[in-house]
């Protein structure tokens, strides 16, 4: 086991770093799973999922054809 204290400061910002990026990493790629998760169990975040879906189509037509 290494003795995080005992270590200089640039190895604990490197090692900092490290568990930052493999973190954020995790999260993104269990991001669709934890949706599906939160929309089995939650009424209301599957709504808004719906809802921002919806937004996201029409949006995408308006700017298809110049509407803005």
């Amino acid at each position: 086991m290494i003795d995080i204290s005992s270590l200089p400061l640039l190895s604990k910002l490197i090692l900092a770093a490290g568990f930052m990026v493999g973190i954020i990493s995790f999260i993104i790629f269990l991001r669709y799973p934890i949706m599906l998760i939160l929309m089995k169990y939650n009424p209301k975040y599957r709504e808004y999922i719906k809802r921002s879906i919806a937004s996201k189509k029409i949006n995408k037509f308006e700017g298809a054809y110049g509407k803005k």
